[in-house]
């Protein structure tokens, strides 16, 4: 069969992880609004049901620089010590919890997508990517019949006719709403939370502390330590290595109510993302342990941000026509579960249903069905779950999705699953979902309690 002609807008990991799958058949053009690969991140841990995908398609940790997880630990802000694991994930998940700097995941998967194919060892032709050109709308009536068809406008003022149009293109999607017309409050909405994130070099972090901590020795299995408040105001600050150990990677959640008025006028005016006062982020935490205000002090400046956290209500279809959500344009979420980039990774294993010698053109509208009718009603219920793990009071309870999280067999046994009379992921199978009592996971509804914890 000849070629599709495959146009993904987006080089996060979604739309990189897509093209690796999809040029092993089709001709791959990817549209990438910035002028250039740079990433501006920090860090992100990928979870086994996502290394898994990695793996399969040629992920080198070394190029990647990625750290393996092996021990959790919690602390409550009395500093006492809540739970202490050490788990060999490959051995009960079937792959391993990774680190990476952003920045060095997206290099990889850069490589992965647009490397000759000897280099990658895959057949068919390289990705190609298009620095500076985004998409602005749909084909040239402007209507849902182009989005359907597989037009797109760039930037540039050319119209694009792809016989798959992969929208890639994050939280701020240009074309979620012209996938979903008629539905209202697609956009995304404030989570009642926002992140300061930080790094810190060895160097630095020996300063802080007068010592090199534990999380950034090599001998030492890779840690994920997080200091919780398990109080009303849901703080928490999560520490994690990445980049081989040579950097110390800072996540901090504060509720939007404490913000100090001077950064909510900024955000207010932004609603993305602001410059940070690091005496603001000091002072959150003053009731937390010493070590953690020692790391705090420690945040360099300039450089320090404050992002207010967003997410999108799960929706009732991913797929308009030739036309797919992936990633965060389709089920944007907070970094509560750390599912995230993980569910972008099993949004693009995805498109191994357009791999095959039943792949036509023509096909692409049901093969588009059937990867919305397998990853619609999981992303939907991690959203869910996402949003329920917020507020949770003990750090067993935080994790309590953890195994339905890290266990998914991929789409095509989740199709052939469907196709035999299951639901995704029904009792027995590999994953779980559904939407609680009286929720119908297919449809990507909640129940009447789950629609009201959204709301919060």
């Amino acid at each position: 069969m000849p070629p599709l002609n495959i146009a993904i807008i987006g080089s996060g990991i979604a739309g990189l992880l897509a093209a690796r799958i999809l040029r092993e058949q089709h001709q791959v053009t990817i549209y990438e609004r910035t002028p250039s690969a740079n990433e501006t991140g920090a860090a992100i841990n990928i979870g086994p049901n996502g290394i898994a995908i990695l793996e399969s398609v040629g992920l080198d940790r070394a190029r990647a620089r990625a750290i393996p997880v092996a021990r959790t630990i919690a602390y409550n802000k009395a500093g006492a010590v809540t739970a202490d694991t050490t788990v060999d994930y490959r051995r009960e998940f079937g792959a391993d919890w990774l680190f990476f700097h952003r920045a060095d995941l997206r290099d990889e998967l850069l490589r992965l997508a647009t490397a000759p194919s000897e280099e990658v060892g895959v057949m068919g032709c390289p990705a190609r990517v298009r620095w500076g050109v985004g998409v602005v709308g749909c084909g040239s009536g402007g209507g849902q019949g182009d989005i359907e068809n597989g037009e797109v406008v760039l930037s540039t003022g050319e119209v694009v006719s792809a016989d798959l149009v992969v929208a890639a293109d994050g939280i701020k999607s240009t074309l979620r709403p012209l996938v979903l017309p008629a539905v209202p409050n697609i956009h995304p909405i404030p989570a009642g939370s926002c992140i300061f994130r930080f790094t810190l070099t060895r160097a630095q972090a020996h300063d802080a502390l007068g010592y090199l901590p534990a999380a950034l020795d090599r001998t030492q299995p890779g840690c994920i330590t997080t200091v919780f408040a398990f109080d009303a105001t849901e703080r928490r600050v999560v520490i994690y290595p990445c980049r081989d150990f040579e950097v110390l990677n800072f996540a901090v959640i504060v509720p939007d109510a404490m913000l100090w008025r001077s950064t909510a006028a900024k955000l207010a005016t932004s609603n993305w993302s602001a410059e940070a006062d690091k005496e603001e982020l000091v002072e959150h935490f003053r009731d937390f342990p010493d070590w953690v205000g020692d790391y705090l002090r420690a945040a360099p400046t300039p450089g320090l941000r404050v992002w207010r956290l967003h997410h999108t209500p799960p929706l009732p279809s991913y797929i308009a026509g030739r036309t797919v959500l992936i990633g965060d344009a389709a089920h944007a979420m907070t970094p509560h579960q750390g599912q995230g980039g993980t569910q972008a990774i099993e949004d693009a294993e995805a498109f191994r249903l357009f791999l095959g010698e039943h792949v036509t053109a023509e096909a692409v509208p049901a093969l588009l069905r059937d990867l919305d009718r397998v990853r619609r009603p999981r992303a939907s219920r991690i959203q869910v779950n996402n949003v329920q793990a917020r507020g949770r009071k003990s750090a067993q309870e935080v994790h309590r999705f953890r195994r339905f999280n890290w266990t998914y067999p991929g789409v095509l046994a989740e199709v052939r699953r469907l196709n035999a009379g299951e639901g995704v992921g029904e009792e027995g199978g590999a994953v779980g979902c559904g939407y609680g009592s009286g929720g119908d996971a297919a449809e990507g509804q909640m129940d009447h309690e789950e629609e009201r914890e959204w709301k919060l």
